[in-house]
């Protein structure tokens, strides 16, 4: 193995790979070689984690032509010449980049780096580098796929590129040319053929040769050690597109790249949009009977008012029906009037004896003491007090110098108790993260570590570069965040008092071992640099980043008291007390289930059970902490920190959740169901003017009205107060949302 190939520290019971620090227990007391053979039994040895070369059996071979000195074993890296010439161009071309696509795809799964290298002649050459495997890898590497050369087609070019690769950072690599032949004969100069037939010898490379569209190829045959065929069953005239005429080009075309990961769903949001109106009405079950549609279109003169039949012989009649229906009218309007959602159905509730909005003004203080004399992170001081109060973790994404770790450092100054920082690299070992061996337990043949101030005795952690966390750590780590213990042998399990992990990075996790440990932060939010605006205010600041209640620059300072009268704990408590008897409501829960629909088909964007049952407990916690007992729609805007997987999908949920927050709306945000409503109140209304006259306004059945009549307008009047008490119902949520909003400006988790 070379050392280039060492990629991180694992767990295993290799010999040849394990770490000196293991190995010195072989030096040791009998009581340390009896822990290094149960550790090398349980496949428990800190060892180094190896990439590109892997080990295989041996396999004999039959009267070799001679002896090979270089390394047997696949998983090396991969340089792929495409070809993008002329001859390639139209369905050939794209579905060998397809292939292309799935190669690199498959090498990074494999561990594998990989370069691809466009080409057409000599001249005609694109060099795309190494591909990460990440989000802004694969849209570079779509990006350059989107180009071609066109052209004659020559692979000198491509060769000399691959050869200067192979013999710098690549030299292990092999080469994959993917063309469809047609290579001019000899194809590439003597020269150029003794380099790569050194670099076979010296190397071992290999040079496999992909035809498309073509059974053989005899210069192909002379260059590679390996050729595979693709597509030779299909004709050439099928796989190789037609030019446009000029009456057929369009002037201006976008790519689908620059349309970014939103351009999808916001296609389909305005054809959705543009699809609902007077006949997606009629097809959505609004039904009327024919009497009442007649009764809808009936010829009134004015249908705020009561007209009765004009004739002079029945004036008396006519006078009874309207008294009796204005009389109606007062009773509706009184009972509606009383029974209207009031301002002062919020006070009431915060006024509660369980209610926690006693602690606002310690909330803001701690939210302004984590922020102090930091520029643009007001709303990461206030998912940090979030993430405390529901017991929870949070993750911080950005570049260097965006002060991720002073937030973790102020959070630990607000709470008290022991502070632990460290920087996590693909070889850090568990007893930087966790302590070392005790060796006064293992005496006494007990496997335990001194955990006092390491992670498992810390009260708020902050851990940098956590996706670089290697195997060795990894199952441990996932456990303290998740269940807050930590195993320390003999099958105990020590109660952790971490009250909330701020995790950093850099990057997102590159590797499937990686996205439960990015699952286990509910909280994500993407630190950027300080803007153009704020780079103003932060140069004018004496302290700038400076917090002026550190110890180490005043220790007499008179503005350091901490912020909470109460205990912490009993802060804690009382607010997650309160949320468990906090409701979560139908439209409520509606509303995240869309959501989570929405993450699924637009974004491509799976929300485990586990983190959405967090989220509404997280949601729960704030209504709590404005004293509520319901969790309203406007708290459901913290979801944007809670369900993307990428920073860009950021925008696209904060769109989506403005563009539903609002209750009683329809998905696509027109008003429909008002007009379905409005249409049944019209039919209902006409039907009980007709009924009312037919009864002469004896709507009782004392004055000796026919009892079909009297049941009529009894069956009218149940239907009438369902759909009051269902209008009734939305009119309360859409009266305290319109409050709500009033006083969101004093909302404390969601950032102005």
């Amino acid at each position: 193995y070379s050392r280039t190939s060492v990629s991180g520290l694992t767990l295993s019971s290799n010999l040849a790979q394990m770490l000196p620090s293991e190995a010195v227990m072989l030096r040791g007391s009998p009581t340390f070689r009896r822990l290094f053979m149960a550790k090398r039994i349980e496949s428990k040895l800190l060892s180094y984690q190896l990439s590109d070369w892997v080990d295989m059996l041996s396999v004999p071979i039959e009267n070799p032509k001679y002896l090979s000195r270089l390394p047997s074993g696949l998983g090396g890296p991969i340089i792929v010449c495409l070809d993008t010439s002329w001859s390639m161009s139209g369905r050939r071309e794209a579905l060998s980049k397809a292939v292309v696509l799935a190669c690199v795809s498959a090498a990074h799964k494999q561990g594998r780096d990989c370069q691809v290298v466009a080409f057409s002649n000599e001249r005609g050459v694109m060099d795309a580098g190494k591909i990460s495997a990440d989000s802004i890898g694969v849209t570079y590497l779509l990006d350059f796929l989107s180009n071609s050369f066109g052209g004659g087609t020559d692979v000198t070019g491509a060769l000399k590129c691959a050869i200067s690769s192979l013999w710098s950072n690549m030299s292990t690599a092999d080469l994959l040319l993917v063309t469809d032949g047609e290579i001019p004969d000899p194809p590439v100069s003597k020269d150029i053929m003794e380099d790569l037939d050194r670099l076979k010898v010296r190397t071992g490379m290999e040079i496999h040769g992909l035809l498309v569209g073509n059974r053989h190829s005899k210069p192909l045959s002379k260059l590679c050690t390996h050729i595979h065929d693709f597509l030779i069953n299909y004709e050439t005239s099928n796989l190789v597109s037609r030019p446009l005429s000029s009456s057929t080009k369009s002037d201006f075309s976008l790519p689908a790249s620059k349309l970014g990961r939103r351009g999808n769903y916001l296609s389909i949001f305005s054809s959705r949009l543009g699809s609902y109106g007077w006949q997606s009405i009629k097809n959505r079950g609004l039904k009327f009977p024919p009497s009442r549609v007649l009764c809808a279109k009936g010829n009134y003169e004015d249908e705020n008012e009561i007209i009765g039949v004009k004739d002079e012989t029945r004036d008396d009649y006519n006078t009874e029906v309207q008294h009796a229906t204005e009389t109606l009218r007062r009773s509706v309007i009184e009972i509606k009037e009383k029974n209207t959602w009031q301002n002062s159905a919020l006070d009431d509730e915060k006024k509660t004896k369980e209610s926690c909005w006693r602690y606002q003004s310690e909330l803001k203080a701690a939210i302004e003491r984590i922020g102090e004399n930091l520029v643009e992170r007001g709303g990461e001081a206030r998912l940090l007090l979030l993430a405390l109060l529901a017991e929870e973790h949070i993750l911080f994404l950005g570049p260097p110098g965006t002060a991720k770790s002073e937030l973790g450092r102020r959070l630990s100054d607000l709470c008290g108790g022991f502070f632990f920082q460290r920087l996590l690299t693909r070889f850090t070992t568990p007893e930087e993260i966790f302590g070392p061996l005790s060796l006064s337990a293992l005496e006494n043949d007990e496997y335990k570590r001194c955990t006092t101030g390491y992670l498992p005795t810390s009260s708020i952690a902050f851990l940098d570069e956590i996706f670089k966390a290697n195997s060795a750590i990894l199952n441990t780590l996932l456990t303290i965040l998740n269940e807050r213990q930590f195993d320390n042998g003999m099958g105990e399990r020590d109660v952790c008092p971490i009250r909330c992990v701020v995790g950093a990075s850099n990057e997102l996790p590159e590797s499937d071992e990686l996205e439960a440990l990015y699952d286990r932060f509910l909280l994500r939010k993407e630190v950027l640099p300080v803007s153009n605006e704020g780079v103003l205010q932060l140069l004018g600041m004496l302290n700038p980043g400076v917090s002026s209640c550190r110890a180490e620059i005043d220790d007499s300072n008179e503005n350091c008291e901490v912020p909470f009268t109460d205990a912490l704990d009993h802060v804690i408590k009382a607010i997650n007390t309160a949320a468990d008897g906090v409701t979560l409501r139908e439209d409520t829960c509606v509303l995240i289930r869309d959501l989570r629909t929405f993450m699924k088909e637009e974004l491509d964007v799976d929300v485990s059970d586990r983190r959405l049952t967090k989220a509404a407990h997280l949601l729960k916690v704030s209504a709590a902490s404005h004293g509520r007992i319901f969790v309203d729609r406007i708290d459901c805007m913290l979801l944007q920190h809670l369900v993307w997987r990428l920073p860009e999908q950021h925008d696209a949920v904060r769109e989506w959740l403005l563009d539903n927050i609002t209750p009683c709306t329809s998905m696509d945000g027109s008003s429909s169901d008002a007009i379905q409503f409005r249409l049944i109140l019209d039919s209902l209304r006409q039907e009980a003017i007709e009924a009312v006259r037919k009864t002469g306004g004896d709507v009782t059945g004392a004055g000796g009205a026919r009892a079909a009549e009297v049941a009529l307008i009894k069956a009218l009047h149940n239907e009438v107060s369902t759909l009051s008490d269902t209008l009734k119902q939305r009119s309360d949520l859409l009266a305290r949302h319109l409050e709500l909003l009033n006083q969101s400006v004093d909302h404390l988790w969601l950032d102005q």
